[in-house]
């Protein structure tokens, strides 16, 4: 059985080696290493003569087209990718739109109704 004592001697000692992990900091980077003196005019080469090596080959910026079974077992995919994107469109963002347009134009749209020109009389009805 551990006496008061001693316990608390060992949560001095933990807490001690806790605050010095804690505090501890790490060692820091060794030195760069010198750099190379610089070369000397007179025993450097010269660089060498760039080499021509004609114009670079292009590349078909298109792939070729997809054999029927690759389309076939694509197909199933393309569709469900489309309706996810213009179902979604359609029921989610189109409504709000035309609300939208409908609050900011007014049910005409913005645009007033024709009316009948006063000098120009209606047609008459010939069908007695």
């Amino acid at each position: 059985m551990m006496t008061m004592r001693r316990r608390s001697a060992l949560a001095a000692v933990g807490l001690l080696f806790a605050a010095q992990i804690a505090v501890a900091t790490p060692q820091p980077a060794p030195p760069y290493p010198p750099s190379p003196p610089p070369p000397n005019s007179d025993t450097s080469a010269p660089a060498p003569a760039p080499v021509y090596r004609g114009p670079a080959r292009g590349v078909d910026p298109t792939p070729p087209p997809l054999s029927p079974a690759m389309r076939a077992i694509y197909a199933p995919f393309y569709v469900t990718g489309l309706v996810f994107r213009y179902g979604f469109y359609y029921l989610f963002v189109a409504p709000f739109e035309v609300f939208g347009r409908t609050v900011t134009y007014g049910v005409e749209g913005g645009i007033p109704k024709r009316q009948p020109q006063p000098d120009q009389a209606p047609p008459e009805d010939s069908g007695k």
